[in-house]
């Protein structure tokens, strides 16, 4: 959890000032004027809270671990359900959930609960890996029913566990509006996870890897992140990470978009080859990112609702980060919210509670007295209660995906999943039809639509794509699964390749690497690339890696878009060409015999020297990787 190392505290302490990076806990929080902060729990019901999530109904899920990041001794960590039972703000009843080790995240969903955690040898007591998994409380007693399901195993590195502990191993799970688990990896990686497909997958690094919720079609969203903890997820897919520091190596505290496809640049890219990557939208100094949050709720001042919440352990602060669109990405403004003493996570419920977990103190190993949760409403809130959805009927949960709540249109979507298709399947399709409704509640009945249809839902998802405000998100969803992408004609993709609004070009970019057909590589090789694709100096110890660049993102995203349909002859014969640089690029990443002689030759067919010193650059890059 605690992603640092006395090691690095140290080397803030000199470079940045102790009170620059590590706040002394203290006892009391930073309360802004137009909300109201309690205490919920204490460190004798959750001590070393690492993680938390709150049911849509309010209650309230923490993962203790007194194992902490840098602990090796199993048996420590449970998951601690509390109930608030009248609505006043205090806890009536606690009950232990579930007995789990190093648990890094949590999402409740129905009568299951999924946990990210780490797993030990029975024999030898040492880590054996992370698992996702899930429990599940059919006969509602507040515990789990058995043993947790596994849906991905050998999700770390098993190694570094066992030496370090679980410090930058696989870390916090978010649900999207999309169906999909997003978790955050940090630069442990992971070498052959297996989901319950059968399916193995490596990730050398960090990054955000997804999933079905029951446990298929894992694969990597985005790489070259340091140590991702959590990730903040908007109504429309934006995923917002703020990762943890470098240990004085150059990579910061850093707010980032995170586009599917991307790459991020660590460690290999950040510091000489930053035209070849997303640059994060700032550098934030020292720190130690760990839960977030998009907050979406009617309920809250307009001030505090509908931005991204980040926690900051090292600094002991929640920020809110003010985003304003910039073409494809953002631009961000962040500003300090509310302090508490090594805060770990937050959520909301579906009354607008929001839950927050302080660390305050209590080491690298967990302490059994030290910890404590708070709740935070606005001074006006009144409670009102969640309904319960598995006694609405369609209709009622197709009125609660036009909430302007987000918890709710979440809830409502995944309960419409667990109900008969076809009405469910039609009740979604009317909602994202109603072209009276909010972007927010028409994207929700989208996704939850194609979700319950598959793939007999494709032809009205194409006929989404002719309507200009939802061309984005039907584009994305039509090959959103890979088991179906082969049923989908490439023709709109390749049409919004052109499209006037930039973030649909850049949904076709990556959605056309995703559909694997060869037909779309010259339509991606035509990407103009800008004239801030350029490398930095050798007299440059890192270029601009936490500087928005919105122009290189769309290039960036035919490259890897590219290297997914194996464009590797079509690279070749454009060298030289118009697209010779978007080319060239390409196949810096190709390591292939035929790559280099393709290259070769276009060396010495050439008379163009500007041209020739580029093709020199990417043959000195595959020599040297």
């Amino acid at each position: 959890m605690l992603k640092v190392t006395f090691g690095f505290i140290s080397a803030l302490s000199i470079f940045f000032g102790v009170a620059r990076f590590f706040q002394e806990p203290k006892a009391a929080f930073v309360n802004p004027p137009e909300l109201t902060i309690t205490p919920f729990t204490g460190p004798d019901i959750t001590p070393s809270p690492a993680c938390l999530t709150v049911a849509a109904s309010g209650e309230v899920y923490v993962g203790v671990d007194m194992i902490g990041s840098l602990g090796k001794d199993p048996g420590k960590g449970r998951i601690i359900k509390l109930i608030d039972s009248d609505n006043d703000g205090k806890v009536d009843k606690h009950i232990e959930f579930a007995a789990v080790d190093n648990p890094r995240g949590i999402i409740v969903n129905g009568t299951k609960v999924y946990v990210l955690h780490t797993n030990f040898s029975k024999e030898t007591g040492k880590a054996t890996g992370m698992s996702l998994s899930v429990f599940e409380d059919k006969d509602g007693d507040g515990k789990a029913d058995g043993p947790e399901q596994p849906l991905i195993e050998n999700f770390s590195n098993t190694k570094y566990l066992q030496e370090r502990g679980t410090d930058h191993a696989t870390n916090g799970i978010t649900l999207g509006i999309d169906g999909w688990i997003y978790i955050g990896v940090g630069d442990f990686g992971f070498h052959d996870a297996i989901d319950r497909s059968g399916k193995k997958l490596t990730m050398l690094g960090g990054g955000i890897v997804r999933v079905r919720p029951d446990g298929t079609n894992m694969e990597i969203d985005a790489h070259g992140a340091r140590n991702v903890y959590d990730m903040a997820i908007d109504p429309f897919m934006n995923i917002f990470t703020r990762e943890n520091t470098n240990d004085g190596g150059g990579w910061n505290i850093r707010f980032s978009h995170s586009i599917q496809s991307g790459e991020y640049g660590y460690p290999l890219l950040f510091q000489h080859f930053t035209d070849e990557i997303i640059p994060a939208l700032v550098d934030l100094g020292g720190g130690s990112g760990t839960g977030s949050l998009y907050m979406d709720e009617p309920n809250w001042p307009e001030k505090y609702n509908k931005v991204p919440m980040m926690a900051d352990w090292g600094r002991s602060m929640l920020y809110i980060h003010r985003i304003t669109p910039d073409g494809p990405t953002f631009t961000q403004k962040d500003e300090e919210f509310i302090k508490l003493p090594q805060i770990t996570d937050l959520a909301v419920d579906g009354s607008g509670r929001l839950y927050l977990s302080a660390w305050d103190g209590a080491g690298y190993s967990g302490n059994p007295s030290k910890g404590y949760v708070v709740r935070v409403v606005p001074n006006d809130w009144k409670y009102n209660a969640f309904p319960y959805l598995p006694k609405l009927s369609e209709n009622k949960l197709g009125d609660l995906l036009k909430s302007a709540s987000a918890v709710a249109r979440l809830n409502a979507s995944q309960e419409l999943l667990r109900r008969p298709a076809k009405k469910s399947a039609a009740v979604a399709l009317k909602v994202a039809s109603n072209k009276s409704l909010s972007l927010e509640s028409r994207v929700a009945g989208i996704y939850t639509y194609a979700q319950i249809a598959g793939e007999s839902g494709i032809p009205s998802l194409m006929e989404f794509t002719k309507e200009a405000v939802m061309r984005e998100f039907a584009l994305r969803i039509l090959a959103d699964r890979k088991d179906l992408v082969s049923k989908v004609s490439i023709d709109p993709f390749l049409d919004g390749l052109k499209d006037p609004n930039l973030r649909v070009q850049t949904v076709a970019t990556i959605v056309l690497g995703r559909l694997g057909n060869p037909a779309a590589i010259p339509a991606l090789l035509e990407t103009k690339v800008p004239a801030s694709f350029v490398a930095p100096g050798k007299d440059v110890a890192e270029g601009p890696h936490a500087m928005p660049n919105s122009a290189i993102i769309i290039p960036h995203l035919a490259v890897r878009a590219l290297l997914a349909l194996n464009a590797l002859d079509a690279s070749v014969s454009a060298i030289g060409t118009e697209n010779s640089t978007l080319a060239l690029w390409t196949l810096r990443y190709v390591h292939n015999e035929k790559a280099v002689k393709g290259l070769i030759a276009a060396y010495e067919n050439s008379n163009n020297e500007k041209l020739k010193k580029q093709i020199l650059t990417t043959v000195s890059r595959l020599y040297r990787e």
